[in-house]
């Protein structure tokens, strides 16, 4: 009889986002239906499995979204959905600026919203409804 190794398993993970105001961060992601906690003195504002933990920077000219920075990635943060559509729909009626997409497909779907500090936050999956 053979042993397996017992493995601790993952369940998710917490984005550190370092922000300018922490009242106006949290408030936008409120706006879009987040749940807002502190927690050990740190802002978390959560929705689904993810999780933001909104740093209040000491100098506000230290929050730079590295999807600001030349040759970064088009997104500082990522999340899946199985209704991107819906999600467009929310922002679109919150005034969320859209900066990439929506782009719909049968098998993968996406966009990317900008959030009160510049960061830029991709959401990809399928969607609630059979595109035309």
């Amino acid at each position: 009889m053979s042993e397996q190794a017992v493995v601790a398993n993952i369940s998710g993970s917490s984005i550190v986002l370092l922000v300018a105001d922490a009242q106006v961060s949290s408030d936008f992601y409120k706006s879009l239906g987040f749940s807002y906690e502190e927690v050990g003195g740190h802002v978390h504002v959560s929705r689904g499995s993810i999780t933001f933990i909104l740093h209040p920077a000491m100098n506000k000219e230290d929050v730079r979204p590295s999807s600001s920075v030349k040759g970064g990635l088009y997104f500082d943060a990522f999340a899946y959905t199985d209704a991107v559509d819906l999600l467009v729909d929310e922002c679109r009626a919150k005034g969320v600026e859209i900066v990439n997409g929506p782009n719909y497909s049968e098998h993968w779907s996406e966009f990317t919203l900008k959030d009160a500090d510049g960061y830029c936050i991709a959401f990809g999956g399928g969607v609630s409804k059979k595109l035309d």
